[in-house]
């Protein structure tokens, strides 16, 4: 029984050592790294908004992603694994990520509040083109009034012989 358990704790120490990382052979870099995984954020999210006109576009979106930077699942999976590992660098990666993603909200919101404005301006357009329209119509159905009032009172007018 004490045997079994110096063993049990000197597998532990063991295991709980510092195990260096080793660079992969095909490291992805930082910067690639970054578009990779903002493009999985954006899927990712899009997938939450509406599934199905995402799958009508991709089939398989991380398959996509792969195509799109040339690389393939195994590259990103060690080079994931490798950024994950030195804690820093993959909060780096991750900072600029929110950078980016916070450009594209800016952008994003400034596009939504001109497309707004603009809707605005023509339905206001199209308000004061109807109300002077409006107008108009009223004018000649007034006028169209005034002159039949004036030929019926004309009428009264006269003199029966």
């Amino acid at each position: 029984m004490r045997t079994s358990l110096i063993v049990v704790s000197v597998l532990i120490f063991i295991s709980c050592g510092n195990i260096a990382m080793k660079k992969p052979p095909n490291l992805i870099s930082e910067d690639q790294m970054v578009d990779i995984l903002y493009d999985m954020m954006l899927i990712n999210s899009a997938k939450g908004v509406n599934k199905q006109l995402l799958e009508k576009s991709i089939k398989n979106p991380e398959k996509y992603i792969y195509e799109i930077h040339s690389i393939d699942s195994l590259q990103f999976v060690e080079s994931n694994a490798y950024y994950t590992y030195k804690s820093d660098t993959y909060k780096a990666i991750y900072e600029k990520i929110e950078q980016k993603l916070a450009a594209k909200k800016i952008e994003y919101e400034a596009l939504a509040k001109e497309q707004k404005r603009v809707k605005d301006s023509l339905k206001n357009n199209k308000k004061l083109k109807f109300d002077s329209l409006d107008l108009k119509r009223q004018n000649i159905i007034e006028n169209k009034l005034r002159d039949f009032s004036r030929k019926s009172d004309t009428l009264r007018k006269q003199r029966l012989k």
